[in-house]
């Protein structure tokens, strides 16, 4: 039977985040450790063209939004898409500067003996894959309408006049798609596996909860039942550090993503109040680009607050454990992850803000009020 392009994947590596790994790799951010001397010099080259190319895209954007100051509705609309491809980049240098602190973390979680299900690695592949598409599929969309309307996509300085043929706009739409390609692929390798470590760590505070719940002290098998806590414990430990080391690794990482999302919102609110009905194109196309990064924000925000609502289980699950019937000792240690647990494993945004549904929440009701604020300095 013919093997899936996932399971091929799962075929030449079976560890937690075999597909994340690939993809990273296939993006030049991940360089495997079995390379040769040569061929991690080849690669060194392939990650530094491919900066370029996110490099190029800016400078070519930003020429031409230079270009364009005098209009407003120009300089925000490619302010807005710009945006979007800075806060990859951005994002792109913090995971490059903390690639050797993650990969250590990520070798420990392999070697951890913790289990993850093949439906899990599946979801993880299948949500990278899907982001990819949907991004794909709106960036073409809107591409393909700019041609369809003999207009560019987004303003940018190219060395010859893109109006003056279609040949000449399909060649610079072209262009354009394959510098900035590239660095969208990057941003959705990163971000899956960072979603994949926070849904590891909730996988696995799930599984404590269910080994406290089902421990049960018997006499005749005190060793055994003493041997199984002591597991547990150790494990708790183990995954506080974890997430610990974490927060440390990506704080930055998330930071950039909160300010991206605050001023996606404020931009937007602003381009609410200045472009006219008459430019539906035009708004549909910041609504858009608002969706992609506000589904974004949502998914870190919702696994970092799913992260807190598994570490606070574990004190739940430890006090509906049969506790009643252990000696004192067990039950002063299972007191103490008691807690522990009460310190909630979590993920910030530069230290500032918790990554949370409640965050999440608070970033729209911003955008709102100051959407309110300039509707009424418009008015």
């Amino acid at each position: 039977m013919a093997l899936s392009v996932l399971d091929r994947f799962y075929l030449i590596d079976d560890g937690f985040f075999s597909f994340n790994l690939k993809y990273l790799f296939f993006v030049g951010l991940w360089p495997e450790k079995t390379l040769t001397r040569n061929q991690k010099f080849f690669y060194k080259i392939y990650e530094l063209f491919i900066h370029c190319l996110t490099i190029i895209f800016l400078l070519l954007t930003g020429i031409g939004t230079y270009q364009h100051k005098d209009d407003l509705v120009v300089v925000f609309s490619n302010v807005d898409k710009c945006l979007v491809v800075y806060n990859f980049f951005f994002k792109t240098i913090i995971f490059l500067i903390k690639r050797n602190e993650l990969r250590e973390l990520l070798d420990e979680i392999e070697l951890s003996g913790d289990e993850v299900t093949e439906e899990r690695k599946k979801m993880m592949a299948n949500y990278v894959m899907l982001l990819t598409g949907m991004t794909a599929a709106v960036v073409g969309a809107f591409s393909l309408l700019a041609l369809f309307e003999g207009t560019m996509s987004i303003e940018a300085w190219l060395p010859f006049d893109p109006m003056e043929s279609t040949m000449k706009l399909i060649l610079s739409l072209q262009i354009l798609a394959f510098c900035v390609f590239p660095g969208l692929c990057r941003a959705f390798a990163m971000q899956g596996l960072v979603c994949s470590m926070i849904m590891y760590l909730c996988d696995q505070l799930i599984h404590l909860q269910r080994q406290l719940r089902s421990l049960e002290y018997v006499m005749e098998t005190e060793m055994v039942t003493r041997m199984k806590f002591k597991k547990i414990v150790r494990k708790h430990i183990r995954l506080m550090g974890y997430s610990m080391r974490m927060e440390n690794i990506f704080k930055e990482y998330f930071l950039v993503q909160n300010l991206a999302v605050t001023v996606e919102l404020c931009l937007n609110a602003v381009m609410i109040t200045v472009v006219g009905v008459q430019q539906i194109t035009l708004l549909i196309t910041f609504f858009a680009y608002l969706i992609i990064a506000l589904i974004n924000a949502y998914i870190y925000c919702y696994l970092g607050n799913e992260l807190i609502i598994q570490s606070q289980g574990i004190a739940l699950a430890a006090y509906e454990s049969t506790w009643t019937s252990w000696p004192v000792d067990l039950q002063k240690d299972l007191l103490m992850v008691i807690i522990a647990a009460q310190r909630p494993l979590k993920l910030s945004a530069g230290g500032m803000a918790l990554l949370s549904i409640q965050t999440f929440s608070q970033a729209l009701y911003n955008g709102y009020s100051i959407f309110a604020v300039l509707t009424d300095a418009v008015n």
